[in-house]
């Protein structure tokens, strides 16, 4: 085995890695990762360095799984912006949360942490008294709010299912994906269009 050969393949595994650690967005980070573990791997066959070996041979899978869970995610979020503008893509993403009928899912001037989505059950805006069903996204837009404070208090009518999300996992998808942060706006305006409550700014946040 030529000697350069290995040292080349050695210092492009570097590159990879270094690269990879730069990466400001996911899936770019998980390419280079990818393509890092390869190379290391191969080089660590050249020297016999088996430890090595194993540890990117482990890396790898795991590299590939998340890099396809993202390339997923981004596949769902434009099949719903261009489709019926439902967000089960966000359920992987959130945490199940049951209420009873005449429970409080967020109260008006409260400070919002999360949003929901309804799963099962009914909803009622209490301000304007409107009844939202299954499918519908709740609390959202609290997370652009300059005070960050809800304003519309929703009350359950029913016993209601609901998939929780905190606005620090929204952020962590944004800062791994950006194109996720474009694609809720995206979402949230044409919601608001589709329902006719952008003029009227009566969703609750």
């Amino acid at each position: 085995m030529d000697p350069h050969y290995a040292e080349f393949v050695g210092v492009a595994a570097a590159g990879a890695s270094l690269y990879a650690a730069h990466s400001k967005t996911i899936i770019p980070l998980r390419v280079a990762a990818i393509v890092a573990n390869v190379l290391a791997m191969t080089y660590s066959l050249m020297h016999g360095t088996y430890p090595t070996f194993m540890l990117n041979a482990v890396l790898l899978p795991l590299n590939g799984w998340r890099l396809r869970a993202m390339l997923g995610l981004i596949h769902d979020i434009d099949t719903a912006t261009k489709g019926d503008m439902n967000v089960d893509w966000l359920l992987p993403y959130t945490r199940p949360q049951r209420f009873k009928a005449g429970d409080i899912v967020m109260e008006r001037g409260e400070y919002a942490a999360a949003a929901f989505y309804i799963v099962a059950g009914e909803v009622e805006v209490v301000e304007i008294d409107e009844t939202f069903g299954k499918g519908t996204l709740l609390g959202e837009i609290g997370l652009f709010t300059p005070d960050g404070r809800r304003t519309m208090t929703v009350r359950c009518k029913t016993d209601v299912q609901a998939a929780k999300i905190d606005y620090d996992q929204f952020k962590e998808l944004y800062f791994q994906n950006p194109q996720f942060g474009f694609r809720l706006l995206h979402l949230i305006v044409a919601r608001l269009q589709k329902s006719g409550e952008l003029s009227r700014a009566v969703l609750p946040s």
